[in-house]
Formats: C-alpha cells, structure tokens, sequence
C-alpha cells in the first residue's frame, strides 16, 4: 500500500528549528534501510504558489497557496508499507509533526 505523509504547519505559530535537517537525513536513511522509501518532494513557500481553477471553460490562475488559510504545506513523503499502521508509525517520525501537523493519505493505484 502507498500512503502520501503530506507535512504542514502554521508559520505564525512555529517553524522547523535548529538541527531539523540532520533529523530529515536520518529519517530518509531509515525509510531507505526499511525499504519504504518510494518518493519525497518539499515545496518552495506558499507565497511563491500560483492557484489554478477552471469555470465555465475559463481557467484563473491567482498568485499564492489557498489551500488551508495560514498553513504552510511544506512537502510530502510517499511511503510503500504494509498497512495504514506502518504509514502512521513513519509519520509520527517527520519533524514537522512536532509543530505542525502530518497528513496521512493513502494513494490511489491505478
């Protein structure tokens, strides 16, 4: 099963501390060594984001993230485990959960 940890977390709130990227590293080696790693993308900042919608034929792109008002999506994992357990116990691994929050999603596979 393939399951998306989508990390987020609120700017005004907190943010990633001092020594997170060693935290990142060693969490890919784990994911790596477990054999659960499949993908992971981190996203530039929310202001930097263009909104797509298409109405009535006519397609609006709008400047910035509108998705979740004053959080930051910071990135995503795609993970390949077991069962939802597994996806929730790596997610529970991902510094941003300490000040923000992680989504865990399950993928769709065609």
């Amino acid at each position: 099963m393939k399951f998306a940890l989508v990390y987020a977390y609120d700017p005004v709130q907190a943010g990633p501390g001092h020594g997170e990227i060693d935290e990142w590293v060693e969490l890919d080696a784990a994911l790596k060594a477990a054999g659960n790693f499949v993908h992971e993308s981190g996203f530039h900042p929310a202001g930097q984001a263009r909104t797509v919608t298409v109405r009535g034929g006519q397609a609006q792109v709008r400047a910035g993230a509108v998705i979740g008002a004053g959080t930051t999506v910071a990135g995503y994992i795609e993970v390949e485990v077991a069962d939802e357990d597994a996806a929730l116990s790596w997610a529970e691994r991902v510094p941003t959960a300490r000040y923000g929050q992680v989504e865990v999603r399950r993928i769709v596979e065609y």
